[in-house]
């Protein structure tokens, strides 16, 4: 697994997005100088990951006021992922990882159907990174399962912490 170090700069990523195209995370942050809060969720089938990406839906507004994009990744299939837009009404862009290829750049935890407890398959478990505006990470959180989750609220703070004390 690839260990990140706060600091470097983010792995770069091209993924195919529910909107149809290919989402390329270095084209996107040239296009805005903004922070990324880089969400990586289990699949449409999570019931805590829908829970958890309505929430995050909700605090769009002041993670924009944060200067602070959204970008939610999972290895589900990309139908599936169009589905859960739509039903979910998610503003920020959803990708298809089908390949894990920025799975195993950020060094997400991957659930084996052979691992320790049956979970639906193999699959990416969540995590999330914050990247800075010149692409360095800032903030790493990593799960090996589906809840603990930083709120949206703590995430926030998160956000307000860092940038008030970056060197």
């Amino acid at each position: 697994m690839n260990e990140l170090k706060l600091g470097e700069k983010a792995p770069d990523f091209n993924l195919l997005s529910t909107d149809g195209g290919l989402f390329s995370f270095s084209d996107h942050q040239k296009g805005h100088k903004a922070w990324h809060l880089i969400i990586f969720f289990r699949g449409e089938w999570c019931p805590a990951c829908n829970d958890y990406l309505e929430e995050i839906e909700k605090s769009t507004e002041k993670f924009a006021n944060q200067h602070t994009h959204i970008v939610a990744i999972s290895s589900d299939e990309i139908d599936r992922l169009k589905e859960l837009v739509s039903a979910k009404s998610l503003s920020f862009p959803v990708l298809s990882d089908k390949d894990r290829a920025a799975v195993r750049g950020y060094g997400v935890y991957i659930h084996k159907e052979d691992g320790p407890y049956e979970d639906h398959g193999d699959h990416n478990e969540p995590a999330v990174f914050l990247v800075d505006d010149k692409g360095n990470l800032l903030f790493q959180q990593k799960q090996t399962g589906p809840f603990g989750r930083p709120s949206p609220h703590d995430l926030g703070k998160t956000i307000k912490y860092i940038s008030k004390n970056l060197r």
